[in-house]
C-alpha cells in the first residue's frame, strides 16, 4: 500500500487490494472521513476541498445523513425529553405529515435556502395556515441547530430565509358588566368555581383544571400553579404547566375566597384535584368548552373563547392601573414585552392616563 501526507493536513494512498485510490482526512474530534475513486485526481480534488472546509469550520462529520433520519433522531433522543405531551403531539403530527414527506429524502448537508423557502411556499399554496407553517419552521429550525452542534451541517439554512410571521391579533374580550353577567348565569353549575378562578386568576384552562388541595393556601391567600391537564389523543395526562415561569403562586382575591373556601369543604375530601368528574377522574376541557359556549349562547353575551376568560383578567387588571408586570408575573409571562404585546390595545388608553397624570403634577405652566 503506497502513501503519500500533504502536511498532515490529510493523506492520499492507493489500495493494493482493490487498486483504487483513497483520500483521508481526520477530524477535530479524532473521527475520520474518507473518499475512494478509481481517479487519484478525483480523490485529490475531494482532499483539498475537505481540508478548505475544515479550516473554514465548513466540515460536516457525515454528508450521508437524510433529513427523514435525523428529524427521527431529534424527534426521540431531544424533543420527547424536553417538550409537554401536547407539544410533543402536535411535533410527531406535523413531522410525519409534513417535514418528512417534503424534505426527508434529501441529505441533510444538502438542504439550501431555496429548497426551505419552496416548501413552505407549496405549504402556503396547498392551504396551510400561516401559523401552522411556522410552528413547521420553529420545528426545523431546532432540529437544524441541533445538527449544527453536531457537525452533521455546518449553517441553519432556516436562518436564511423568510417564514410567515402572523400578526398579533388584539384578544376579544369581556367587560365587566359581561362577566358579571356571565358568572351570575352560571353560579348554580358545578363548573362555576372554575369559570371565577379563571376570570379572577387568569390562570389557563388546563392550568386551573390540573389545581391539586395542596396546591392551595387558604391562609394566604395564593394558588401555586404547579399541573395542567391536557388532552391528548389516548386520554387526558396530568402534566407540568406551559413552560418555568408558568410555574408561579397566585394570589386570590379576598372577595372570592370563602367561595373557594365553601367548595373546597363540600368536597368531603382534603387530597387529589379539586375539579374532578364524578367518578374521580380530571375533568375533559372539551366538556368544559362545550358549556362554556352553551352559556353565552343562553346568555348573549359576545362569543369568545375559554382562553379570553384570561385576557379579560388581564385587560381589566391593565385598564385598572395595575402595573404590567404584576400583570405578567400572575400571568405567568416569561417576559414582559410578552404581556405588553398581548395587551397593547390596553395600552395607549394607559398613555393617556399618565399624560392627564403629568398635568395634575406639574399644573399649568
Amino acid at each position: 500500500m503506497s502513501k503519500r501526507r500533504s502536511n498532515n493536513e490529510g493523506s492520499i494512498f492507493k489500495e493494493n487490494s482493490t487498486g483504487s485510490w483513497v483520500a483521508e482526512i481526520s477530524l477535530p474530534d479524532g473521527a475520520r472521513k474518507r473518499k475512494r475513486s478509481k481517479s487519484q485526481q478525483v480523490v485529490r480534488e475531494w482532499l483539498q476541498a475537505s481540508i478548505n472546509q475544515l479550516k473554514q469550520g465548513n466540515l460536516v462529520v457525515d454528508d450521508r445523513v437524510t433529513v427523514s433520519e435525523f428529524i427521527d433522531r431529534y424527534f426521540n433522543d431531544v424533543a420527547r425529553h424536553n417538550l409537554r405531551p401536547k407539544t410533543l403531539e402536535s411535533y410527531e403530527s406535523l413531522i410525519r405529515i409534513h417535514i418528512k414527506p417534503g424534505l426527508g429524502h434529501y441529505r441533510l448537508s444538502a438542504l439550501n435556502p431555496l429548497i426551505i423557502q419552496k416548501f413552505y411556499s407549496d405549504k402556503l399554496n396547498a392551504g396551510l395556515s400561516k401559523r401552522t407553517v411556522q410552528f413547521i419552521h420553529s420545528i426545523l429550525h431546532k432540529a437544524l441547530n441541533q445538527a449544527l452542534r453536531l457537525g452533521l451541517v455546518y449553517r441553519n439554512v432556516t436562518d436564511l430565509v423568510d417564514h410567515p410571521n402572523p400578526k398579533r391579533k388584539a384578544p376579544e374580550v369581556w367587560s365587566i358588566e359581561e362577566v358579571k353577567k356571565f358568572l351570575n348565569a352560571v353560579k348554580d353549575h358545578r363548573f362555576f368555581v372554575i369559570y371565577l378562578l379563571s376570570v379572577y386568576l387568569g390562570m389557563r384552562e388546563g392550568e386551573v383544571l390540573g389545581i391539586y388541595f395542596e396546591d392551595v393556601d387558604i391562609l394566604h391567600r395564593t394558588i401555586h400553579v404547579k399541573h395542567a391537564v391536557q388532552a391528548l389523543k389516548g386520554g387526558l395526562v396530568v402534566t407540568e404547566p406551559k413552560t418555568e415561569s408558568s410555574k408561579r403562586a397566585v394570589s386570590i382575591p379576598s372577595s372570592i375566597i370563602s367561595i373557594l373556601t365553601d367548595y373546597l369543604y363540600i368536597q368531603k375530601r382534603n387530597q387529589g384535584l379539586i375539579f374532578t368528574t364524578s367518578s374521580g377522574k380530571p375533568i375533559s376541557p372539551r366538556n368544559l368548552v362545550r358549556h362554556f359556549k352553551s352559556a353565552i349562547k343562553e346568555t348573549g353575551l359576545p362569543n369568545i373563547r375559554f382562553h379570553d376568560l384570561r385576557h379579560t383578567h388581564a385587560s381589566l387588571l391593565l385598564a385598572a392601573g395595575v402595573h404590567p408586570k404584576i400583570v405578567q408575573e400572575r400571568l405567568g409571562h416569561s417576559q414582559i414585552s410578552l404581556t405588553l404585546d398581548t395587551y397593547s390595545h390596553v395600552i395607549p388608553s394607559l398613555q393617556l392616563e399618565a399624560a392627564d397624570k403629568m398635568d395634575q403634577l406639574m399644573g399649568n405652566m
